[in-house]
């Protein structure tokens, strides 16, 4: 017989939209410089890491993500993160799934590699799309941005998620086992 994984608690729902509202607010009122990280998908890979919801829940979860984007974006072509979100927080589930062990593996390596190879999918996809539309308006496509952007801003994700993520474990009180649990 297979079990499945219970659905989000209160209190998981309550933490992915205290993470999601602040990666929000801080995108809203972050500066505006050449390469800013993306505050909203360093908050849904905590989410993810930290909450561990099933495949559906995590692309509700990017779906939300994609909304509060919207309301913060400033892209020549809206609602491309419709499309970029809910595919970088599937990718995100299933790198989450990745032992690390514990330690500094765990607690530095997991969030920082998930993190940066989920805000370089999401980025990709953006870059392609929009490059994409922009072709079909016979502008020139962005490709270039997939280096000059997008890695510098996985980059920035990383370290945000790596630097909030043990500090989180410990306020909420994550044991290791409860990780590799998790994981499997």
């Amino acid at each position: 017989m297979t079990t499945t994984k219970k659905r989000m608690s209160t209190q998981d729902l309550v933490l992915t939209g205290i993470l999601l509202a602040a990666g929000t607010v801080i995108k809203a009122v972050f500066p505006k410089l050449p390469v800013t990280p993306n505050f909203i998908i360093s908050m849904y890979c905590l989410a993810v890491l930290l909450v561990r919801p099933n495949l559906m829940e995590a692309i509700g979860i990017g779906v939300v993500s994609a909304i509060l984007a919207q309301l913060t974006t400033g892209a020549a072509v809206p609602f491309i993160n419709f499309a970029a979100e809910p595919v970088a927080i599937a990718a995100c589930f299933y790198l989450a799934k990745i032992p690390f062990g514990k330690g500094i593996a765990g607690r530095i390596l997991r969030p920082a590699f998930v993190t940066f190879a989920t805000t370089f999918v999401s980025g990709s996809i953006f870059v392609l799309i929009l490059s994409a539309v922009l072709l079909s308006r016979g502008s020139s496509a962005k490709y270039v941005m997939i280096y000059s952007v997008v890695l510098p801003t996985a980059a920035a994700n990383m370290v945000i998620a790596a630097l909030c993520y043990a500090p989180l474990r410990k306020v909420l009180k994550l044991s290791d086992d409860d990780q590799a649990k998790a994981a499997a």
